[in-house]
């Protein structure tokens, strides 16, 4: 008997088992008048995000001293949420880093984002700012009203091409 019973309650788990979620990404590129080196000073430097991206109000490092692998920021928003957010790549050399959230007002899960400097000649460097990520309410089918994929993937995309145009701005105008 309880050998029937327990194949009964293996029989259900596929139906009982947790949803799987959709990755979301986006991907949003801009050039910028400027050296890599210049642009990187600026993408590079995960404590000083609040120097270029208007969302926020503040950034600061609260786990390590400067940008490595391992790092933490604080981002204090203008609304006055904040998030905290962890450098889980960095590579100064090929002028990349990809970070992912840990805490705090998140907008997504499974979060990771990527900032890439290119060198595209002419004086010019070519940003590329991609974020792959699931939405915070995965397993309801079908979506609160706004909290479906399409709508994060067109939250983060706004976020990072304003973003990437106040860079552009910061750097050209300095």
């Amino acid at each position: 008997m309880k050998i029937r019973i327990a194949a009964a309650l293996l029989a259900c788990l596929p139906g009982l088992a947790l949803a799987e979620a959709n990755e979301v990404s986006t991907v949003q590129t801009i050039r910028i008048k400027g050296s890599p080196e210049t642009v990187w000073s600026y993408v590079g430097d995960f404590g000083g995000l609040a120097r270029w991206f208007p969302p926020a109000a503040s950034t600061r490092l609260v786990l390590r001293s400067r940008s490595e692998e391992g790092a933490i920021r604080e981002l204090v928003r203008r609304n006055g949420t904040k998030v905290f957010e962890k450098l889980v790549d960095y590579d100064p050399v090929g002028m990349r880093l990809t970070y992912t959230y840990v805490d705090g007002a998140v907008m997504a899960s499974d979060y990771f984002a990527t900032l890439e400097v290119r060198d595209v000649g002419g004086g010019e460097t070519e940003v590329v700012w991609k974020g792959r990520f699931t939405r915070l309410n995965y397993w309801q089918d079908p979506a609160p009203e706004g909290q479906d994929d399409a709508t994060l993937r067109k939250f983060f995309g706004t976020v990072y091409t304003l973003g990437l145009e106040a860079l552009k701005k910061a750097v050209e105008e300095n």
